[in-house]
């Protein structure tokens, strides 16, 4: 476990135990496990957060190596963040089978939280379904310029459908929580401009799920991009969410893509650093980087973060 700096003129309290992802990890790390966790704790890394990713991970193995060394997983994500949205997918999907798809792989994020010991897991709720052909949808897609005018014009068409997807996201996370109530479910953004998640559905959601144990998980670099296309301001999610906030995603976003190296992009990352909380346990602030980018980024990734005590 990380411990919090010492009080100091020069030093930041750490109130986020850092923790890189393994999408990244997974291609630019050490194949052998024990050496891929030598080399995360040498990068002055708490552990590793799972999630799919470009390359398939034994998580038994990776579990199993890290059995005598002082790291750990720091979350659990069900959805690849490295990959755009699919046509029609997630919890708030109109047809049965979609649902169902999406459920399923809840539950194989649920199995892995229970072989590496981390009983949280972070949900993407997906998309809104509309109707008709979709050009371009995802925030990450440096190819996309999006104007005020495109912006708006899926949003119309995602407000059709909206209602009906966030009652279908409450059944469908009443029902899990319900089935694993050892699990801690946690919220986040979609890469979607059409995603199910934004303030304004999250708050329903809560609303609905109140008596549940159901939390908020930010990511900063959707989030910041949303905030770029127009969309709400990085604190909004944060004011609104903050008292349920457990953990968050510390990459970088901006016209040129998302999850780039902190700093790089628009994300406030003292904005972030103010709503980690001041005792208590650190949250786990997951290091999310798109594949393409090389590890000589590390030092400065460090850099960036240590000085918002991130």
């Amino acid at each position: 476990m990380v411990s919090p700096a010492r009080h100091s003129k020069n030093v930041v309290i750490m109130r986020v135990q850092r923790f890189l992802a393994s999408a990244w990890a997974s291609v630019h790390g050490p194949h052998d496990p024990r050496r891929l966790w030598v080399s995360a704790l040498e990068a002055r890394f708490a552990g590793l957060a799972a999630s799919p990713g470009p390359r398939a991970v034994d998580w038994s193995a990776l579990a199993a190596a890290a059995a005598d060394l002082p790291a750990q997983f720091g979350a659990v994500r069900a959805v690849d963040p490295l990959v755009g949205p699919a046509p029609a997918v997630g919890l708030g999907a109109a047809k049965d089978g979609e649902r169902l798809a999406a459920a399923k792989a809840v539950q194989h994020a649920i199995a892995i939280s229970r072989i590496v010991d981390c009983p949280l897991v972070v949900l993407d709720l997906g998309v809104v379904p509309v109707f008709g052909e979709i050009a371009d949808e995802d925030l990450g897609d440096p190819q996309v310029s999006w104007s005020k005018e495109r912006v708006d014009a899926l949003l119309a068409r995602r407000k059709v459908g909206r209602n009906a997807a966030v009652d279908r996201v409450c059944r469908e996370v009443f029902a899990l929580t319900r089935a694993f109530p050892d699990v801690a479910f946690c919220l986040t953004q979609s890469r979607s401009l059409r995603a199910v998640a934004d303030v304004d559905a999250l708050q329903d959601v809560y609303e609905d799920l109140a008596p549940q144990r159901v939390y908020y998980w930010h990511d900063g670099a959707l989030a910041a991009r949303r905030a770029q296309v127009g969309l709400e301001a990085q604190g909004e999610w944060l004011e609104s969410f903050g008292n349920r906030l457990r953990g968050m995603t510390l990459g970088d976003a901006g016209p040129s893509g998302i999850y780039l190296p902190p700093g790089a992009g628009g994300v406030d990352y003292a904005l972030l650093a103010s709503y980690a909380p001041k005792s208590g346990h650190p949250i786990p602030g997951v290091v999310e980087l798109d594949a393409s980018i090389p590890p000589t980024e590390m030092p400065g990734i460090r850099s960036c973060l240590d000085k918002f005590g991130l």
